[in-house]
């Protein structure tokens, strides 16, 4: 009896670390997806914004990391607006559901957990402005 309740508690230990334990290294941001933000905006005023946030993400694309540390400390790596790399520090949690990953860097945010693989994360928060994160693992 006492060995299938260790191996019952072995289980719930391992469920409930699965997600953490997958999202626990670096992620570089691929892409980020905004158009449910811009949604309700008239036709012209969304062409201004898509020019305007595309050429934002240019200059963070394949530049921009998140560090997710088994401590749950969390690192934002990312270039400032001349071009110099620079992090900022907070930490990150799973909810108990699994379902969602909060930011603590700044400012607190909260994302669903949409995707995650071995390779791949995708975030979404409906948070100001609502998007969409597509991470890829780094080795």
């Amino acid at each position: 009896m006492k060995a299938i309740s260790c191996l019952l508690l072995l289980l719930v230990l391992v469920a409930c670390s699965g997600k953490e334990t997958k999202i626990t290294g670096t992620w570089k941001l691929e892409k980020i997806d905004y158009s449910e933000h811009f949604s309700g905006a008239p036709e012209e005023i969304k062409e201004m914004l898509r020019s305007k946030m595309a050429e934002e993400f240019e200059r963070i694309k394949g530049k921009t990391f998140f560090v997710f540390s088994a401590d749950k400390s969390l690192e934002l790596k990312a270039p400032n607006y001349v071009g110099k790399m620079v992090s900022q520090f907070g930490k990150w949690e799973i909810n108990a559901a699994q379902d969602s990953v909060f930011f603590d860097v700044e400012m607190p945010e909260n994302y669903k957990i949409v995707e995650l693989t071995k390779h791949q994360l995708v975030l979404k928060t409906d948070e100001m402005p609502k998007r969409i994160l597509h991470l890829s693992k780094e080795d």
